[in-house]
């Protein structure tokens, strides 16, 4: 109960943190030429079903693109900052605290998603076609989930094998393709949709199509959901891991010998 306590209160003060320094306002204005670019290009083709897909995917990878840097980063912006010394001597896990920053920085990204969306409707004139609202739902929260596992799992892999901060461009890119976010995984070719599939986030978007194409197969999606479920908690358990060999060189090595 304390440890969820102190996850809670991690990500009060993460807020409080975003809100007093207003970052967030600038994310949102970026997502503006990046998502009437997109737009524009899906309009050429004229297909209903790409725009409904479009609608609902492009607001996601907006908020991808902008969470994921911020997390990633989370670990090596307070070892910068001298301030994860009072982090590694508490009893709580370093990764308890990293979730509750992680979870409100998805949160704060959130409307990023919304102004993704104005833009779309304005230059479409249209809204998505959903055939299963609750279906779609379900899947959009594991997709949010699949981002801020994703997104976590970068911030202890910085301080492990270090990386500069130009390399999340490629990482945004990457996941935005691999992600599913703007088309569905089984149009990539056959070597990245097989690495794609390995993303949390590609199952779930394929449960977003099928929720807006509408299918009798609710196998395919109940399946969908599952393989999301699935990979997610694999790459968490991954990112546990890294954060438990990060514990141990902060605390046997001391922080020095990380940073």
């Amino acid at each position: 109960m304390n440890q969820i306590r102190a996850m809670i209160a991690s990500a009060i003060q993460q807020w409080k943190t975003i809100s007093l320094t207003g970052g967030n306002l600038s994310l949102h204005l970026a997502s503006v030429p990046m998502a009437a670019v997109i737009t524009w290009i899906a309009m050429q083709k004229g297909n209903p079903a790409a725009l409904s897909y479009l609608l609902v995917g492009l607001p996601l990878m907006t908020v991808w693109s902008g969470v994921v840097f911020r997390i990633g980063y989370t670990l090596n912006n307070e070892m910068s900052n001298q301030v994860l010394q009072f982090v590694y001597i508490s009893r709580t896990p370093l990764i308890l605290v990293s979730l509750g920053k992680a979870a409100a920085q998805v949160i704060w990204g959130l409307p990023t998603g919304l102004v993704s969306l104005v833009v779309v409707y304005l230059m479409t004139k249209t809204s998505p076609q959903v055939a299963d609202a609750a279906s779609l739902v379900i899947s959009l929260i594991l997709v949010i989930i699949g981002i801020a596992v994703a997104s976590l799992f970068f911030s202890p892999l910085m301080v492990l094998v270090g990386g500069p901060t130009g390399f999340f461009g490629v990482i945004i890119l990457l996941g935005s393709l691999l992600g599913g976010f703007v088309f569905p995984v089984d149009r990539l070719p056959l070597v990245l949709a097989v690495v794609a599939r390995l993303v949390p986030t590609s199952w779930a978007m394929d449960a977003v199509s099928m929720s807006i194409r509408g299918t009798d197969n609710s196998l395919a999606i109940l399946g969908a959901w599952g393989m999301s479920i699935l990979t997610a908690i694999v790459l968490f358990g991954i990112t546990y891991l890294m954060f438990k060999a990060i514990e141990k060189k902060l605390r046997v090595e001391g922080i020095r010998d990380v940073y």
